[in-house]
């Protein structure tokens, strides 16, 4: 995927502007809501984000898989957080973790002119984590909002093999290319959430990062409703890399719903 030692280098690089900015998650909706300013608070989410994964191969093919298709094809997945807010201090931890062996089946048919026409399949076998460890501090904090200024890092390790075959009439080619390797970005941005009412608020966040790859970002919004002790989130998620020097993918990135219960304790 890229040279060791100089993934090696960029990662310590990246961890120590990790701990300098004590990095510990980015949650995508703030699992722990709030906590007095004396004690601390925790919360744990549990979610299921229904992402398509898109981007573009290093060869320059396009790929598209939309989550019904990940869905079938899907061997484990386990997606959820942590958090921990005392006063305006918040640290987080979000992780996600994919096995997916997708294939399209279905070959799409683009229009070639006079000679016939050409048909894409792809076959595409990705494991994945993606770990986002950060801390939080609230700038603003109100009766009707929140704001957090956050700082971490977030960690992408994949197993993928990419298989594209392309036929027409008269010529049947393939290409495959296999790879595995782990990526560090340093992050930065913003999370907050604005009350509609008693129970009902909009959340978001938005953070932007570099490191091992040339730029990684995500953007979350959605509604949220609180119970006593158990909540939940519906919002749209993305998430994006623009990798400097990979061998399977020049762009990566993972978009669509997302639903989550959270829970304080």
């Amino acid at each position: 995927m890229m040279n060791k030692s100089w993934i090696r280098s960029r990662q310590s690089r990246c961890l120590a502007v990790g701990a300098l900015l004590l990095a510990v998650a980015t949650v995508p909706a703030g699992a722990a809501d709030s906590a007095t300013h004396d004690n601390w608070q925790y919360g744990a989410e549990v979610y299921l984000w229904g992402a398509s994964i898109g981007g573009s191969s290093a060869s320059g093919s396009d790929l598209d898989i939309d989550f019904d298709t990940l869905w079938d094809d899907l061997e484990m997945a386990f997606m959820g957080a942590f958090a921990a807010r005392k006063g305006k201090w918040s640290l987080l931890a979000d992780v996600i973790y994919l096995d997916v062996d997708a294939s399209s089946n279905n070959a799409v048919t683009v229009p070639s002119g006079p000679g016939g026409a050409i048909k894409v399949s792809s076959d595409v076998e990705l494991k994945g984590w993606i770990v986002t460890p950060a801390a939080g501090y609230s700038v603003v904090e109100t009766d009707k909002a929140r704001l957090d200024i956050v700082a971490g890092a977030r960690y992408l390790w994949l197993d993928a093999d990419v298989k594209l075959d392309i036929a027409t009439a008269s010529l049947s080619t393939g290409n495959r290319i296999s790879d595995s390797g782990s990526v560090w970005d340093a992050i930065v941005g913003v999370k907050g959430e604005f009350n509609l009412a008693p129970k009902w608020y909009l959340s978001y966040l938005l953070d932007v990062g570099t490191g091992d790859t040339d730029l990684t970002w995500q953007a979350l919004a959605g509604v949220g409703y609180r119970f006593k002790k158990v909540g939940a989130i519906l919002a749209y998620r993305y998430m994006d890399w623009d990798f400097d020097d990979n061998k399977v993918f020049d762009d990566l990135n993972l978009s669509g719903p997302f639903a989550g219960v959270k829970f304080r304790f």
